[in-house]
């Protein structure tokens, strides 16, 4: 098998590393800044390309696509064409207008599409979907999840400003970066139907998008949502309580490389479901692979295809949307005889 990485940015050279640990094959990478290229093939001894087209040329069978998030679809199309298979790094685009018909081409190529879904690959998460498959919380009410990270953190050595991550119109905002929560949160509770949110710019970090935003979410089932997102907490905090009519779910993972993780149940006394002191999060990424893997040789299904990501990054867009839209603050009146709220 053939593999071309398009993109050597963070998360092209994760995928770069861990194709060349799992070895299913010809290694390639396509990257436009010459040093980079030249850096990951010489890294990862694999062949590099300057220019798409002749990575096409060579005939790949899967594409990863790692490049800005406002290039996702347009590298897509270039790869589909030439029938190759696509996993495409989250989220699937910066809008819902560049998508298209994106998954009716997929569809009529007979191609396997993957969007990026790590997270659902992680043991919180997914011992968290686990336990609700078995039962061990009856009728969710409630799902609360957390994603916090100092944006200068995630990339060590990186100047965050000049990453996507910074730039709303690449796909950046905290919204979009956290559209993980979006997809795990319907990959464990179901659709849902109604969102409402506040976000803004709140710190004095040199972006132009969101860098909070709290998230309110309705799901079809009745059962209400939470999501809180930032780009401003010294500690990386992730996790997710699920209330249930006869106990709760919770899973928190503190701190990065290494990550401390734990899962657990409380229906009146706590059981500890999960607990490890050093995830290494690489994990995730390499069972995301192994997947990707399966479902190009039939045994399985994408667990994010093109049309579930179109929902996923619908909810995130539709929360930015609203919150564009002042997301229904109100003036909160003082009350009579006072000259201020508390006085």
């Amino acid at each position: 098998m053939k593999c071309l990485v398009v993109g050597a940015g963070s998360i092209g050279r994760r995928h770069l590393r861990n194709l060349r640990s799992l070895d299913p094959g010809d290694v390639s990478v396509c990257e436009t800044d010459q040093g980079v290229r030249e850096s990951a093939a010489r890294e990862f001894g694999v062949k590099g390309y300057a220019a798409l087209a002749d990575a096409l040329e060579a005939g790949p069978d899967a594409v990863f696509v790692c490049t800005p998030t406002h290039q996702h679809v347009p590298v897509a199309r270039v790869a589909l064409d030439a029938n190759a298979h696509l996993f495409i790094e989250k989220p699937l685009a910066a809008s819902l207008e560049a998508i298209g018909d994106l998954a009716d081409q997929v569809r009529a190529r007979r191609r396997i599409a993957l969007v990026g879904c790590n997270m659902r690959f992680h043991p919180g998460v997914a011992r968290l979907k686990e336990a609700l498959e078995q039962s061990a919380v009856t009728r969710p009410l409630y799902f609360r999840a957390r994603f916090s990270h100092f944006l200068p953190n995630w990339r060590p050595g990186t100047d965050y400003r000049l990453t996507y991550s910074a730039r709303r119109d690449w796909g950046g905002g905290i919204l979009l970066e956290g559209v993980h929560e979006f997809d795990y949160l319907r990959w464990l509770g179901g659709e849902i139907e109604r969102v409402a949110c506040q976000a803004d710019h709140v710190s004095d970090l040199d972006i132009d998008g969101e860098d909070c935003a709290l998230v309110l979410l309705r799901y079809e089932s009745g059962a209400l949502g939470q999501i809180h997102l930032d780009y401003l907490s010294p500690l990386k905090l992730r996790g997710c309580e699920i209330l249930g009519g006869d106990g709760m779910l919770r899973w928190q993972s503190d701190g990065k490389n290494p990550e401390v993780v734990q899962v657990e149940r409380n229906g009146g006394s706590r059981e500890v479901l999960y607990r490890c002191e050093a995830y290494d999060s690489n994990l995730m990424y390499l069972e995301e692979l192994k997947h990707f893997l399966q479902c190009l040789a039939g045994s399985a299904n994408p667990a994010l295809d093109v049309e579930g990501a179109t929902r996923v990054l619908a909810l995130a867009l539709t929360a930015r949307e609203t919150a564009d839209k002042s997301g229904g603050w109100k003036e909160v009146a003082a009350p009579s005889g006072s000259g201020k709220v508390g006085a």
